[in-house]
Parts: structure tokens; sequence; C-alpha cells
């Protein structure tokens, strides 16, 4: 069976963002599986990805007899071109009329890319329940939808040396900056955890591609308090998951349906506890495994309280337990068992396997 992958930008020009993890995970696992499967990309010529997996110029969609194509994301519906065979589409968030507000700059293209994916796709993909329920609700049953949510490695580098000053005590906030409302928030519980710990800042910033909303147009900078590391290898940031003492987690907006965050698996997988912003629609995560807590929504004071709990009395379950769980039950090998389940039923005439939770 040959599948594509559409992804909509040149992988090997991107740094390890959820992403091209993703993308990674799922292509070498599905590849391991005894599939044909190529990422299709906006490049000039073959590549090979570090997973061992080829990557081929848009134009290969139309000559290389693909039995399905799977889009990545909103935009890669738009280069799949003349492909006719069945397609299965991912969507992160569903966006509508209004909401989420940070979209506003794209929210025209999103909706015509929905409009496309509601048309053309024989299946929808959603990370979470929220966002499933929102396509049903302005769509309909016109694709069939499964829940394939996000996934974490089943092996990490062994920890190495410290990233961080001898006897500092960190809470990491890991991932792109991608809500104009984080920047703000960062500083001030920087500020409220003086003498206490310190925010180190792991990623980079993606507030120039959204919007909350707001007329004047000044976005708000990162303070010195919080420390910046800027974009580095996935194989580096465990070392910085590993030293930590508390993972942060702030929702990009009010919405759970817009705040499906990625970086609660990673903080888990490396078995850091968690302080998780009301409105997360993973803080389901924390509840499973035990280990962390979950402030009032745009309360710092609160946030603070939480965060100096967590460092005076940590969770009850060892770093070990919540590791082992996220692999059992989160490992990237369980979501290429689902895709498999799904692209192989599709290449058999049938409509996908049955709903995973």
């Amino acid at each position: 069976m040959k599948v594509g992958f559409v992804f909509h930008k040149d992988p090997s020009l991107q740094p390890d963002g959820i992403d091209t993890i993703r993308l990674h995970a799922l292509t070498g696992g599905l590849r391991e599986r005894g599939l044909a499967v190529e990422i299709i990309a906006p490049v000039d010529g073959h590549t090979i990805t570090a997973a061992g997996v080829p990557v081929h110029p848009l134009a290969h969609l139309g000559v290389a007899g693909y039995d399905v194509v799977k889009t990545c994301y909103h935009f890669s519906i738009e280069l799949i071109g003349t492909f006719d065979g069945p397609v299965v589409s991912r969507i992160v968030r569903v966006v509508d009329e209004k909401a989420p507000a940070r979209d506003a700059a794209w929210r025209h293209t999103l909706m015509r890319c929905q409009d496309v994916i509601a048309a053309r796709a024989r299946v929808v993909v959603f990370d979470n329940r929220e966002n499933q329920q929102r396509w049903h609700a302005v769509y309909g049953a016109q694709a069939p939808t499964m829940l394939v949510p996000t996934g974490c490695p089943s092996v990490i580098p062994r920890s190495g040396a410290s990233p961080y000053e001898e006897g500092e005590t960190v809470v990491l906030f890991l991932g792109s900056l991608c809500a104009p409302r984080m920047v703000p928030m960062l500083n001030r519980l920087a500020e409220a955890l003086q003498g206490v710990a310190r925010i180190h800042h792991v990623g980079r910033s993606k507030l120039h591609l959204y919007d909350d909303g707001g007329a004047d147009g000044k976005a708000e900078e990162l303070a010195p308090l919080v420390v910046r590391h800027g974009e580095m290898p996935e194989a580096r940031i465990w070392d910085y998951i590993g030293h930590a003492r508390i993972g942060l987690a702030l929702a990009p907006g009010p919405y759970s349906f817009d705040n499906d965050l990625a970086k609660i698996y990673s903080y888990l997988r490396g078995g850091l506890p968690v302080l998780a912003e009301e409105r997360i629609v993973n803080n389901d995560l924390l509840r499973a495994t035990g280990s962390g807590g979950v402030f009032a929504y745009d309360d710092i004071d609160d946030a603070a309280a939480r965060a100096r709990l967590l460092l005076e009395r940590p969770p009850g379950v060892t770093r070990q337990q919540v590791m082992d769980y996220m692999v059992r039950e989160h490992a990237w090998e369980r979501r290429v068992d689902r895709y498999y389940q799904l692209l192989t039923c599709l290449q058999a005439g049938g409509q996908k396997p049955q709903p995973c939770c």
C-alpha cells in the first residue's frame, strides 16, 4: 500500500516542533509496519528525512500512484491538486466565524480549507473530542471522523548534565509562544515566583502568526526574569525536562477546543509534574497520572500558590511511574496502530475502523 503524507512546508528545514516530530513518528512508524509511506511537500527535489522517509515535490502526487493521501493541517488540503483518490485529513482545531480570536488573520483561509476538507476527505481526524464535536455541529456527518490524540516517544535519551545553573529551581515552559496572552502570563508568574523558582522558556515565538483581536497592535515582550533558550533539537530538550522541577502549561485562549497542548505529553513522558491552567483539554492526563496541579484560568496568584505547593509537596507518584504510564498508554506506536488500521481499512474499501478514545 502506498501512502502520501502531504505536509505544507519543507520538513527538512523546520526545527523540531511537534508538527515535524509527529510527522516523523507517524510516517516512520507506518513504514516499519510495511506501508510504503512518503512525504509530499513544497520542496525542489527528492530528499530523505532523518526517519528514513522519502520526501518528494508536490508534482509527485500526480504520478506516484498513491492509494491514499493524508493531509496534516488545514493548509495541506490546498496542495493535493488533482489527486482523486481517498483523502484522510487531520485538523488541529475547528475555526468558526468568531473563535478562536487568535486566528483572526487567517480565519477566512482556515474556514475555506475546512469547507474543502468537508467535501473532499473520506475521514477527518481530530486530536480531541471537543473539536470532533465542533466539526459535527458545523458539517454534520458529511465525512466520518476519528480521534487520534498526540503521542510521545517510547524511548528517550538518557538524562545528561543539567542545562541550568547549579542549585536553580526551574519551572519549564516548553514549546512555542502561540498566543499573545502567554507573554504577560509568563512575566507575571516569573515575578510572583521570584526567590522561589525561575521560569525558563525553550522554544520559539510564533506570535507574528496570531492576533488576539486587540486594536492597539502592541505586544508585550518577555521580561528578563524569564530565561530564554530558543529552539533546539528534540534530543536536547529531554535534559531541560529531566532537570526541571515543574512543567508549565498555559492555555492559548479561553476555549478548551483551542487548548490541546502537546507539551503536556512531553512533560509527563519525562516524568515532570505539570502545572496547568484550566480549560486545557489535556488536563485529564494530570488526573490519570496523579502528577501535577491545575490553576484557575487567568489567575496568576493561584498559579504561583499551586507552583509553591508542587515544589513543597511533590506528587505521590514517582517520575518513573509517570514515565511508564505515558509509554504504556500514549506512545507514538499506539497512534501508528490507529492510522494503520484506518489506512488499510480504506484500501480494502471500508470507511474506517471503530473510533478510538
